[in-house]
């Protein structure tokens, strides 16, 4: 009677009901959430609309990965849980931004979208400076909206030969970029892209303390020095940021990387907005532990740790 009463135990979970599924899948967190799809094809199918919400409203999570391993390590928003995950869509790819789960990849010369969680992807258009050799290092992105949604833009700039900013932009439903030549009185790296709502323009951080507006409407642009000073008539930027914050998470958390002497470490920032708060925030890019004799580029990137299945058929 023992063993049949827990077989009978088993093949009732097994065997509950889809909306049982559904409605034990959508509370669950990010890593419980990957372990319940884990489990069978139903647990699966139960779970596509899952999102694992309760935990995005948190600070940001960190993957990780050394070059040329599709190994990845996932750090909890406290470094005090990790989960291991082989992605091999992250290996060799860059990183071009972070937002509400989503990463902007650059791979083998494609752009597109991946949610490292569900493995999703949205492919976009031929970029059009993908016959470059850096593979677009030196270019940040921000993004609107998920690509899900119809209201998506992208938004890429990097800086051209220390001239000029080249922006390149695509809405969702668009085959193709336009691009947009940019010059202000100085160039630098850009550490950093935002996205403001109300305003509809992008911010682009870059050099020491400069900051870049681009609008969508009217495809103007305007560059500010950031100051501490108030005095005056000071714009507040619409955003925090914040610079350093893998730097800190590594040496407060005790964050053992196991780098090779060779062995540097990228990493790209996110943009999220956290809960109880008006203002967006931005994490900046960082390069940690950069030198001349270190050759091999480890690679790390903020996310929030949100599940998005994006349908199989789902186009830019």
């Amino acid at each position: 009677m023992g063993a049949d009463s827990n077989l009978h135990r088993q093949r009732t979970w097994t065997d509950l009901p889809m909306e049982i599924l559904s409605f034990i899948a959508i509370r669950l967190r990010l890593l419980e959430l990957l372990s319940f799809r884990g489990t069978c094809k139903d647990f699966r199918s139960a779970s596509t609309t899952a999102t694992a919400k309760i935990e995005s409203l948190k600070k940001p999570w960190l993957l990780f990965h050394k070059p040329g391993d599709s190994k990845c390590v996932i750090y909890n928003e406290d470094g005090t849980k990790t989960y291991n995950r082989h992605i091999p869509d992250l290996n060799d790819a860059i990183c071009l931004a972070s937002y509400q789960g989503w990463l902007l990849l650059y791979k083998h010369e494609s752009i597109f979208f991946f949610s490292p969680f569900s493995l999703s992807k949205i492919p976009l258009p031929d970029f059009p400076r993908k016959q470059t050799t850096d593979g677009l290092v030196g270019h940040v992105a921000s993004f609107s909206e998920p690509p899900t949604s119809p209201n998506c833009i992208v938004s890429i700039i990097n800086p051209i030969e220390n001239s000029h900013f080249e922006i390149n932009m695509i809405s969702k439903g668009q085959d193709k970029w336009t691009q947009h030549k940019i010059t202000p009185y100085s160039i630098g790296t850009v550490s950093g892209a935002i996205f403001d709502h109300k305003s509809k323009m992008f911010y682009y951080m870059y050099g020491e303390n400069k900051v870049l507006t681009f609008s969508v409407m009217d495809k103007k642009w305007t560059p500010y020095n950031i100051v501490s000073d108030r005095k005056g008539d000071i714009e507040d930027l619409p955003y925090m940021y914040f610079e350093n914050m893998f730097d800190k998470f590594k040496k407060t958390h005790g964050l053992l990387l196991n780098l090779e002497e060779d062995e540097y470490v990228d990493v790209c920032g996110l943009t999220f907005e956290p809960e109880n708060s008006s203002y967006p925030r931005i994490y900046l890019n960082e390069a940690i532990d950069v030198s001349p004799t270190k050759t091999r580029m480890s690679k790390a990137v903020w996310i929030q740790p949100r599940f998005y299945e994006a349908h199989k058929d789902l186009h830019w």
